[in-house]
């Protein structure tokens, strides 16, 4: 029987929510170096450093995993996924009963604070969730913590399933010091973005129709103003609103891959481009003109997508999964991710928060069967159910209307493979760096190239920090 261990309070992540980049007072190369000594040397392969030399060559059966005898599968995991374990677990007991899973669930700050040290101990769990970028995930692939999926992935055919972007942000080279390509290390069944949400009778108050295009979008703005309504509502005391925002409007004329080569810290990449400073001048205009509700910094994102749902304005650009506080007020809300350039979605989002298996676990199969069943095409309903957007391409139905329209924008944003990493994770330090320029930026105290220039500068930084 599954049990769940050491339970934070859960309330302060909404599953789905945009896995930041978190300031753990150390950089990533400072953090590491203090695991390394008890892992091995920087840069050999996670797999030469485990105990654990199993490889994965085809779909696990009972049968292979019972050969392990009676197992515990200890798991750690975000609160954010509590209600997905809490329906996973028995049917993965059920359909391999020698296992006894232990689920640990912390909050995401909690989690992403001790995971390295935890995985770094002497009984570290067999499964963990991290967090994509460098403070987390760099983390554990630098210091050999957790073990590459490679041979999974091609066991239970994923390369097909979760093609490109799903994948590639759970890829590192052996250092932990790039990512975006090499082994891959983690995965996650969900996916999460950010996108446009209508209040459907304030648009129809102002004769707008809902947009298809960011051109359509930005002609609905004074129309709405004028009819008395705030084009858009907007949070951002915790900084994190504004970055959904501007990746929102940058996304009208960028090609995913470019920014996911500079988040990625390819070089030769640069954030200052015609692009960016069309969206950080369009953002600043926003503001000035009044389309944005005033008094943004002192408001939550979560307690802006509230206010939205009580008719405060006809938009609200932010992540799918406020979906979940939008819904309860009325059916009169509809989501989408409009088009930009050649007719594309492109717009900041990412997978959940990714699963590991540690390099130490002596459980590999069990590991790899448990992190599998949640990926597999028969488990995406029951994924909709617990109010998630699963990746995988299903025959799925969401009873609420909200969540239908927000499973066909995540189908077309994946079909378009217009997924763009978040800005954050670019560097350990950016998550400040670019809220705190963008605070700026829309107050007026600074212009788009002095913010384009300072969030390059970061980045440079950064790149330096890896290669020294």
């Amino acid at each position: 029987m599954w049990s769940a261990l050491g339970q934070d309070d859960p309330s302060d992540q909404v599953p789905g929510g945009h896995v930041q980049t978190t300031r753990l007072g150390l950089g990533i190369l400072a953090a590491t170096a203090l695991l390394v000594t008890a892992c091995g040397a920087p840069g050999t392969p996670a797999t030469e450093r485990s105990a654990d030399a199993t490889t994965i060559d085809a779909p696990l059966t009972k049968e292979d995993v019972a050969k392990l005898g009676d197992v515990t599968l200890r798991v750690w995991a975000d609160s954010g996924d509590k209600a997905t374990l809490d329906h996973y677990v028995p049917r993965f007991e059920k359909d391999f009963p020698n296992v006894d899973v232990q689920v640990t669930i912390k909050s995401f700050d909690d989690l992403t604070k001790t995971v390295v040290n935890a995985m770094n101990g002497d009984n570290p769990p067999d499964v963990a969730q991290g967090n994509q970028g460098y403070q987390v995930d760099g983390a554990l692939v630098q210091a050999g913590l957790v073990r590459p999926l490679d041979d999974v992935a091609e066991a239970y055919g994923w390369a097909d399933d979760f093609e490109g972007y799903p994948l590639d942000q759970f890829r590192w080279n052996d250092k932990g010091t790039q990512w975006g390509s090499g082994k891959l290390y983690g995965i996650s069944p969900v996916t999460q973005y950010i996108g446009v949400f209508h209040n459907e009778r304030l648009l129809d108050k102002a004769g707008v129709r809902p947009p298809k295009t960011y051109e359509e979008l930005e002609a609905s703005l004074p129309k709405i103003a004028a009819s008395g309504t705030t084009p858009i509502e907007f949070g951002n005391s915790d900084k994190q609103a504004s970055m959904h925002l501007f990746g929102a409007l940058a996304g009208r004329c960028q090609a995913a891959d470019d920014v996911n080569d500079w988040v990625a810290g390819v070089k030769g990449t640069s954030f200052v481009d015609d692009c960016n400073r069309s969206a950080a001048g369009t953002l600043r205009d926003w503001v000035k003109k009044g389309y944005v509700s005033s008094g943004y910094d002192g408001v939550t994102m979560d307690d802006a997508a509230v206010r939205f749902a009580k008719g405060s304005a006809a938009y609200y650009i932010g992540g799918d999964w406020l979906a979940q506080q939008i819904s309860p007020h009325g059916k009169q809300f509809g989501f989408t991710v409009p088009t930009g350039a050649n007719d594309k979605r492109v717009i900041t989002g990412g997978s959940g928060m990714g699963w590991h298996i540690s390099a130490k676990s002596k459980s590999t199969e069990a590991a790899a069967a448990f992190i599998a069943g949640l990926h597999e095409a028969d488990y995406a309903q029951a994924l909709v159910d617990q109010v998630r957007v699963p990746i995988v391409e299903a025959d799925v139905k969401a009873e609420d209307p909200l969540l239908d329209d927000d499973l066909v924008a995540a189908r077309a944003l994946l079909d378009d493979n217009g997924q763009t990493a978040y800005l954050d994770w670019s560097t350990d330090t950016m998550y400040d760096e670019f809220g705190s320029r963008l605070q700026e930026l829309l107050a007026g105290r600074i212009g788009p190239d002095e913010f384009l220039r300072a969030v390059q500068e970061n980045w440079s930084a950064f790149q330096e920090t890896k290669t020294s």
